[in-house]
């Protein structure tokens, strides 16, 4: 058959097991859409075929993805494919990356073929190079494809061409400093694996990277958490990073002028995205399914394949830290899975720890286990994060005993050691995350674990010194070893022998290997089972329930630069109830609020309607109109609100309707927190109730910074919802500056300008909805702010622009003047290139004219076919070049232009002199002779010049250069025959040195032709007349056989005058 579908993919490798996938037939149907329009044309005639093809949507789409299949797949065309993508791409790049995030990087990294990495790899440069919009996100999906423990070639590859990639492009990523945190996190990591003497030139070239982010970048790398200092560690022995590990100790302000210490890190808790980026997507797709639906008992066959697939090498054990720290700070099993048959996160843990075949690598995952213990800050850090060191001591007590006392002797060791300088307050992080495990009842108590006579006595002496309050006699009350209680049975689990298959028996019964395996992540629950060393002992008092607990998937409020791969079976459930450690929490702010106060925050927290929480809320604001708050109360009202209101702070989706209508804003107005707000607004200015519910918004608005914008989205949605716009919209202005004033801030600017910046990165769909208020309503401090200005294009796309442009040319928007212009241009040229285009078009909206640019000239640098793109203003220069071809020269506009630096790599002079000169031959002759005039003489009278002539003035050597180059580049011959250019080029002559004669003197050599036509005049009167019957702004429409019959007169009169020159 001749259609036969292709066997082979394009793009990924393919074997009889794994064939052609879907994604194979939509990028091959793709594909082919972009060869049969390009086939057999020319590159301009290709660019013209695809942009004819992009009037649907969905033929934009499916040819930009066929451009990126066709610069993956084939090499020789791929920079040619590249520049069309660039060129017909009307959403910048948007399908481009987002399909290298969620398809090819994201899912089939793995499969890509060797020729495919290479073209994604030399595509990534471009796009970063370009500064394409998301394209950080693309990067961060490459971070994660470097695996750890993995010194096969291509990973190795890998790491190298993005770490060559990521210094040559250091601008571009110092702009995103999550990034700049995690390529530090990743590369500080992975240089563990690059010890070996093959690895020394790569080594060499990360560390020198790693630690120049690190002391140039030190305030964004603080984000990374207590986790640096752990990675620090693992290769303190590195010469660089000994000498940044001994600033980092004794010299802190050296790297950071707010940076007070060591402490200050520790006491960071590591968000989850530094974890994340350190597993591969497929990694963490399988530890995920291990974790959250395979049943205890069932685990073997997982866990083998696991380990023959990632550890199996003596290289890769490195990577269990890295397993251990995600399960620890990104798997927070729901209630439902607590309870369930699921494997615990200990018992995964254990069988991570038990199967190290590396003493090195077992002691940094024993670190890794208890490293958020160390600091533990019960108000700050997670009991999450700690739950899984201690059952995993406590259920291998029995089956596994030497991993228990090696754990313990491990924490109890590492308290003196880890900092010396430290210790105190290190003894007490470990007693505080004792405390909080005891307080959640994870464990009913510790003895057991502390006073086990089968421990050795040099151990059971070492921890009755490190834990005295925590073993026998302490204030918990005296527990014999035997009364210890042992996990939940499970009646769903049958009988298994957990000790054969994984070497641990985490959680099977010692005494009748028949009984039922035990799941329980916690100690305790209904119908406890009971073991001892005596064969019958009378059953324990039954325990309270074990606590619930509830997932935090994502605890730290900055979105992550880019998608990560989804975790649906650990997301937290809306309707779980509040974990017991949330409870306690709010105990300690209730304290301070009066009877009524406290009653209501606790049915706000049980209360799941969301009707009734807002009648709540309602009663709560009455509450604050009838008893002034102080302080005190504020503060600790505010913190209970922030928390219980977490979830419509963050709802997960655009705060904005999908359908945009009053019907439907009405509807979204409907967030217990608007409340508050309402409340707020319908207050007059001159009643006293509003000083307090403006105070506890300004405590909410520090708690947590959503408020802020949630505050501006509901101003404009009421006002929509409102009949009397104007009166409100005066109100919601004057409210919001209230805010801004209760805060003690100053810089209304910059209060607008971080919520918008928040909203922006949480929500940008009602940052392009709200701006155009914004600059309406606080026109003063907006209107030409640089920085709000790039805030904004930075998250718009072409659609929302072109909301943006119509407003703007119907009058009802203004974003800048053309006072502001120039000050704006200057600071985009630091901008991303798809920033300054979005700059532009606004730029034309508001009609800002050419002369608002001209003071920004000198300034714009350009070289043709840089290959180092960041060095020039090629955007800038472009779009002022099409606003002086709407132009007719004036002594202004040509004065600006000569003074620009000559260079002979740059056409942007000569390309508008040459533009000028085809469409006014005669003013632009007049206008030079102007310039060359007014030229200062070199003499000492030159001071004795007026001001203004000599910031006019351009230099005579200047002219020179830019009007040769407009004779070499464009062959304006015939313009310099004109009797002014003529006398230009006489009177410049008499003025040179000989040195500038000789330079020159290809240009000079057309006045000698010239001169010698003087004793044949009529010859020389031929030309004239067709050069005077052009008038004084002869445009373009002249017809060319005119121009072609004046070259030719012109050659013909030279040619004689050289024949009489040669008799």
């Amino acid at each position: 058959m001749t259609n036969e579908r292709p066997i082979t993919s394009r793009l990924f490798t393919t074997s009889v097991i794994e064939g052609r996938v879907e994604l194979d037939e939509k990028y091959d149907k793709a594909y082919n859409s972009v060869i049969s329009l390009t086939r057999g044309l020319s590159e301009e005639e290709s660019h013209h075929a695809l942009n004819k093809a992009l009037d649907d949507r969905k033929v934009h789409d499916e040819l930009c993805l066929g451009l990126l299949v066709s610069i993956l797949a084939d090499s020789s065309i791929a920079s040619r494919h590249y520049h069309d993508l660039t060129l017909v791409s009307r959403d910048s790049l948007k399908v481009v990356t987002e399909t290298l995030i969620h398809q090819i990087i994201g899912e089939r990294f793995s499969r890509l073929s060797e020729s495919t990495r290479r073209q994604l790899l030399w595509l990534v440069r471009e796009l970063v190079k370009t500064g394409i919009n998301n394209v950080e996100g693309v990067v961060w999906c490459l971070l994660r494809q470097i695996a750890g423990g993995d010194v096969s070639a291509k990973n190795v590859w890998l790491a190298e061409s993005l770490v060559d990639i990521l210094r040559e492009n250091r601008p571009w990523l110092d702009k995103f400093p999550v990034i700049v945190a995690s390529v530090t996190y990743t590369y500080l990591r992975i240089l563990e694996d690059h010890s070996g003497p093959q690895f020394a030139g790569l080594r060499q070239k990360e560390v020198t990277f790693v630690v120049g982010l690190l002391r140039e970048r030190f305030q964004d790398c603080l984000m990374i958490g207590r986790d640096l200092v752990r990675l620090l560690q693992n290769i303190a022995k590195i010469q660089e990073i000994e000498a940044f590990w001994r600033d980092l100790i004794h010299n802190p302000t050296s790297l950071c002028p707010g940076f007070t210490g060591i402490l200050q890190l520790l006491q960071t808790r590591t968000s989850r995205r530094f974890f994340v980026v350190r597993l591969t997507p497929e990694m963490e797709k399988k530890i995920v399914f291990l974790c959250t639906d395979v049943k205890f008992g069932m685990q073997k066959r997982y866990q083998e394949w696991f380990q023959r697939q990632y550890l199996n090498t003596p290289e890769s054990q490195t990577l269990r830290c890295d397993l251990i720290r995600f399960i620890i700070g990104c798997i927070h099993p729901s209630n439902e899975v607590l309870c369930s048959d699921i494997i615990p996160r200990w018992a995964v843990i254990g069988w991570l720890l038990s199967s190290c075949t590396s003493p090195v690598a077992t002691a940094n995952s024993k670190l890794a286990l208890f490293y958020d213990w160390l600091l533990y800050n019960t108000e700050t850090d997670n009991i999450m994060n700690i739950e899984p060191g201690i059952l995993v001591m406590y259920h291998s007590m029995r089956p596994h005993p030497v991993l228990t006392t090696s754990l313990l002797d491990f924490i109890c060791r590492i308290i003196p050691n880890f900092h010396p300088p430290l210790a105190d307050k290190i003894r007490a992080g470990v007693h505080n995350s004792l405390r909080q495990i005891l307080e959640k009842r994870v464990v009913q108590s510790l003895e057991p674990l502390f006073d086990n006579r089968h421990m050795d006595v040099e151990l059971r002496k070492l921890i009755r010194e490190t834990f005295p309050e925590f073993c026998a006699n302490s204030v918990m009350g005296e527990v014999k070893h035997d009364d210890f209680v042992a996990p939940v049975s499970s009646q769903s689990v049958t009988t298994m022998d957990l000790l054969a298959e994984t070497g641990l028996d985490f959680g099977a019964s010692a005494v009748n290997s028949d009984s039922e395996v035990n799941n329980s992540n916690h100690i305790g629950g209904m119908e406890e089972a009971m073991f001892s060393e005596d064969e019958e002992e009378p059953p324990a008092q039954k325990p309270p329930p074990p606590p619930v607990a509830k997932i935090k998937v994502e605890e730290n409020p900055v979105t992550p630069p880019s998608p990560v791969a989804e975790m649906e079976d650990v997301k937290p459930k809306v309707n779980d109830v509040n974990s017991v450690e949330e409870k306690v929490d709010l105990s300690k702010h209730l304290e301070y609020l009066e009877n009524d106060m406290k009653t209501i925050i606790l049915d706000l927290q049980n209360e799941k309607d969301t009707k009734q929480r807002c009648d709540l809320l309602q009663k709560l604001c009455d509450l604050i109109f009838s008893d002034d708050l102080d302080q005190m109360e504020t503060v600790n009202l505010a913190y209970c609100l922030c928390h219980l209101l977490s979830d419509e702070l963050t709802p997960g989706t655009s705060l904005l309707p999908q359908d945009i209508s009053a019907e439907s804003i009405q509807e979204s107005l409907g967030n217990p927190l608007y409340v508050i707000f309402d409340n707020l607004i319908t207050l007059p200015e001159d009643d006293h109730r509003r000083q307090p519910i403006l105070q506890l918004l300004v405590e909410m608005h520090k708690t947590t910074y959503q408020v802020g914008y949630h505050f501006l989205y509901f101003l404009k949605a009421s006002n929509i919802k409102s009949d009397k716009v104007q009166e409100n919209n005066e109100s919601s202005i004057s409210t919001y500056r209230d805010l801004c004033k209760a805060a003690g801030l100053k810089d209304f600017a910059a209060f607008v300008i971080r919520d918008l910046r928040f909203l922006g990165e949480d929500d940008p769909r009602v940052l392009s909805w709200i701006i155009p208020d914004i600059y309406n309503n606080f026109s003063k401090q907006t209107r030409g702010n640089a920085e709000l200005l790039q805030l904004v294009l930075e998250r718009l796309d072409s659609s929302q622009l072109h909301d943006l442009v119509c407003m703007v040319l119907q009058g009802s928007l203004q974003m800048f003047d053309n006072s502001s212009f120039a000050s704006i241009l200057e600071k985009s040229l630091q901008w991303e290139t798809v920033e300054q285009l979005f700059l532009w078009q606004l730029a034309k909206a508001h009609e800002i004219p050419v002369d608002c640019c001209l003071s920004v000239m000198p300034k714009l640098k350009f070289t043709s076919h840089s290959a180092l793109v960041s060095n020039t203003h090629g955007e800038a220069l472009s779009n002022i070049l099409m606003m002086l071809r709407r132009e007719s020269p004036t002594g202004i506009l040509l004065r600006t232009l000569l003074l620009r630096e000559f260079r002979m790599e740059d056409p942007t002079v000569v390309t508008i002199l040459q533009y000028w000169v085809q469409r006014y031959e005669d003013k632009m002759a007049n206008l030079i002779n102007e310039v060359v005039n007014n030229k200062p003489q070199p003499s000492p009278n030159k001071r004795k010049r007026n001001q203004s002539t000599k910031a006019s003035a351009v230099p005579l050597d200047q002219v020179l250069s830019h009007l040769n180059h407009l004779r070499t580049a464009c062959g304006q011959t015939t313009f310099f025959a004109l009797e002014t250019m003529q006398d230009i080029l006489q009177t410049a002559q008499n003025q040179c040195s000989e040195t500038q004669k000789k330079k020159y003197g290809d240009l000079f050599a057309l006045i000698e032709e010239e001169e010698e036509e003087e004793p044949a005049p009529e010859p020389q009167r031929k030309p004239k007349p067709s050069r005077g019957r052009k008038p004084k702004g002869r445009k373009k429409q002249e017809s060319e056989s005119e121009e072609e019959s004046s070259e030719k007169e012109v050659k013909r009169v030279q040619k004689e005058h050289q024949g009489k020159k040669r008799a």
